[in-house]
This record gives C-alpha cells, structure tokens and sequence, in this order.
C-alpha cells in the first residue's frame, strides 16, 4: 500500500464513506482505510477534496435522506437511522442546514411517493381489465320464488 500516491489512499477512504455511509463509519474508520493517521488523513483530505471527512460523510448521508424524502413515505425518524445517523434531532439541523428547509417541509414540496410509483406494465395490464361477470339467465327461464314444481 506504500507504493500508491497519496490520491489512491484517499480515494479508497472516499469510496468507503460512499460505499457505507449507512454504517456506524467515522473519520477513523476512513484514516484506516486510507492507511493513514487520524489527523493527517482529515488534513490531506480536506486538501484534496475541499472538505473535512466528517462533513463529506454528513453530506453523503444528507443526500441519501434527500432522496429517500422524496422517493417514500417513510417516516423521518426511520430516514433518519437508515442514513446511518442516530438523532433526529440533529438530523434536522443539519437537513435544515443544508437544504433550508426541515425534512418534512422538504417533503411536503414533492409530489407524493405514490404519485411517482413506478408499475410495471404486467400489473397495469391485469389489474386495468375488467371483470369478467358470468351472464345471468334470463329472468323467463327461471323458477319462481317458491314454486316447488318442474
């Protein structure tokens, strides 16, 4: 692993932060990947990429809830430990932080999660049918209502 530019390093740690923002991954977890020390790894990195690690790993986790407000109906709190995060409280902040505006007032500017399903045509096709209703006899070919004969 020493042979490879420092570039290679980072981008292995980028790449896990991409790959598992969902986990309980931290900056240490991205030093390690990289094969580098705490503190120079949050340096070169923020060098490299214009920002600290925590902030990138933030910023991967934020779109990712972005994307899921506006694809589902799941709640906020659920969105919000899907993510990788724990607080929904500090979740909030920080979607508000960055998309000023709260998570429910964000999802609320869509078009709802159902209007967007997307429904195979097989479905479309089976369900759009109509029903096949057997044909009744005519009412001159059948019995009476109490009648007991042939």
């Amino acid at each position: 692993m020493a042979n490879l530019p420092l570039e290679r390093h980072l981008l292995r740690a980028k790449d896990l932060a991409d790959r598992h923002y969902d986990e309980p991954i931290d900056v240490q977890a991205m030093a390690d990947a990289a094969g580098l020390s705490r503190a120079h790894f949050s340096r070169v990195f923020r060098v490299a990429f214009g920002q600290p690690p925590n902030v990138y790993l933030l910023t991967r986790r934020l779109e990712r809830a972005a994307t899921l407000l506006r694809r589902t109906d799941r709640s906020v709190a659920d969105i919000c430990v899907t993510v990788g995060l724990s607080s929904v409280g500090s979740f909030t902040t920080s979607f508000k932080r960055m998309y000023g505006v709260t998570p429910t007032a964000y999802r609320a500017s869509f078009p709802p999660a159902s209007a967007t399903a997307v429904v195979p045509a097989c479905v479309v096709r089976a369900y759009g049918r109509p029903a096949h209703v057997p044909e009744r006899k005519s009412a001159r070919f059948e019995k009476p209502a109490g009648s007991s004969g042939p």
